[in-house]
């Protein structure tokens, strides 16, 4: 017999998960399902709605049939989702087009021209976006109305993955503040669709976009059919929720601006809760309204975790043999072997790790990878500490630029995929001089949903309680030998940025 049991869904770019807690946050069941992205020209980056969908039907029910027995009752179920998602439906709330993700950067040149053409800088300080770039839906849009002019004609409404799962679920269209925020449209002040953007730069009304609600939002009534596929009560409560970034921080605790997030999985982010936005003339950072007394302010880099997996697809065979003659379960477990066996800064050698261009800070989509200083005496020892060493440098730059704004951090809170590097760990203390501490619950995410739920029923008095569950497994403090080499090695990466692009 289970204590009261909580759902959260995580609607990601590459697959969709389904877990279940407890009030104590401890994880009960969890399930898995991947879906590829369409890439079929340069650019590309788009979902099929309709296999998003259906893999999270089989997620949900694949994750109660977990529990066994005959307790299965769900208390409430919260909903998490990718960021900077796109798609133009039909008045029947049909797909008229595949979800065009953040990662789809075909609208360049729509971006371009909001740079050119509109007042960015009012629009960034409105919305908490820096709108001339392509991740955001504001430049999609118009890259629908120049390239599919017939498909933008036929469209109802311009959405989210979230509300088209919801709709098919509810037959309403709604959206949370956050996901609304993330579309680059959305007045984070006033918490309405923004006048400049709809009037000027859209030439749209705000009824082509669904009705904006708090994360907290209760739907019911679920559809009869899709509930009894799922296994779930039709009346159970499903709160929206917020974007998978707010939601890991809501997973970690990270309820203030004296603590903040570092997550670094495919990617990487650095994130603070704060109570009032907190906007950055140079824009750098970006501003999302989670509640109408909360928002989270952070960066995002494109290359963390991928940058490791671009070294091991290289030479994956080669990987495989040794780990597998060493006795070693895994290539990235190999990864940290070899990472420990090099001095902090890598004797020398500095990898920018623009693998895929950049975001946060500097908004380079133009960045390359970049190998400097490379000597006989440097192996591939080397070459993978000054990987883990690179992207760290460039979370580094991101915390500086959040930090300018609010120097309230005293601790980080780490997530991800990378947490299970206990090097990668330590570089991270060293390069930042910060205690890291290890969330204890690693889907923060999907629990950040859960958690959602909870709170949206009642069940939790609002986003402030450490639940058991969430205490850090560890912390990893820095090392002072460590961290004035560390203090100039980045200063290295810095001017080797700067000359390299011409950055003042």
């Amino acid at each position: 017999m289970h204590s009261k049991l909580f759902m959260g869904i995580d609607i990601g770019t590459s697959s969709v998960r389904a877990a279940i807690f407890d009030l104590d946050g401890k994880q009960i069941s969890i399930s898995q399902n991947e879906y590829p992205m369409i890439c079929t020209e340069q650019g590309m980056g788009e979902l099929d709605p309709e296999v998003v969908f259906g893999n999270l039907i089989q997620v949900v029910k694949n994750c109660i049939e977990k529990l066994g027995g005959t307790d299965k009752k769900i208390e409430a179920i919260g909903i998490s989702t990718q960021m900077h998602s796109f798609m133009a439906v039909d008045k029947n709330g049909r797909p008229l087009t595949n979800v065009i993700t953040w990662a789809d950067s075909r609208p360049v040149s729509q971006a371009e021209q909001i740079e050119k053409i509109f007042d960015y800088k009012m629009m960034y300080y409105n919305t908490g976006c820096r709108v001339q770039h392509p991740m955001y839906p504001l430049s999609k849009i118009l890259w629908l109305k120049e390239t599919k002019p017939d498909v933008y004609k036929n469209a109802y409404k311009f959405i989210t993955i979230k509300e088209y799962v919801l709709f098919k679920l509810y037959g309403h269209f709604v959206v949370d503040f956050t996901d609304a925020s993330a579309t680059g449209c959305f007045n984070i002040h006033s918490f309405e669709w923004d006048k400049y953007i709809l009037e000027n730069v859209l030439e749209i009304d705000k009824s082509m976009f669904g009705e904006p609600v708090e994360c907290t939002f209760i739907l019911k009534n679920m559809n009869r059919d899709y509930a009894k596929a799922m296994d779930l009560d039709p009346d159970t409560p499903v709160a929206i929720g917020s974007g998978d970034g707010i939601l890991a921080n809501v997973g970690c605790g990270v309820f203030d601006d004296t603590s903040m997030t570092s997550t670094v999985g495919t990617s990487g982010a650095m994130r603070i809760s704060v109570n009032a936005p907190l906007l950055d003339p140079s824009q750098k950072t970006w501003c999302y309204c989670f509640t109408r007394n909360t928002w989270v302010a952070g960066g995002a880099i494109n290359n963390g975790g991928i940058v490791l997996r671009w070294i091991r697809d290289s030479f994956r065979k080669q990987f495989e043999r040794e780990a597998e003659e060493a006795g070693i379960k895994s290539i990235y477990a190999l990864f940290d072997k070899y990472a420990e066996k090099v001095s902090p800064g890598s004797d020398g050698l500095i990898f920018l790790p623009f693998l895929t261009g950049e975001r946060s800070p500097n908004w380079n989509a133009n960045a390359q990878g970049t190998l400097h200083g490379l000597q006989l005496l440097h192996t591939r020892e080397h070459l993978v500490r000054s990987a883990m060493e690179g992207v760290m440098y460039r979370m580094f730059s991101v915390y500086e630029a959040i930090t300018r704004l609010n120097n309230n951090v005293r601790q980080i809170k780490a997530n991800g995929g990378y947490i299970k590097s206990d090097i990668w760990l330590k570089i991270q203390a060293d390069i930042f001089n910060k205690e890291i501490a290890v969330a204890g619950i690693g889907e923060a995410a999907v629990f950040g949903a859960a958690y959602t739920a909870m709170v949206a029923v009642g069940a939790i008095n609002g986003f402030n309680k450490i639940l058991p569950e969430m205490q850090p497994l560890k912390v990893v403090k820095p090392n002072p030998e460590n961290v004035e080499v560390y203090r100039n090695a980045y200063n290295r990466f810095k001017d080797l940025y700067c000359r390299i692009y011409d950055v003042k």
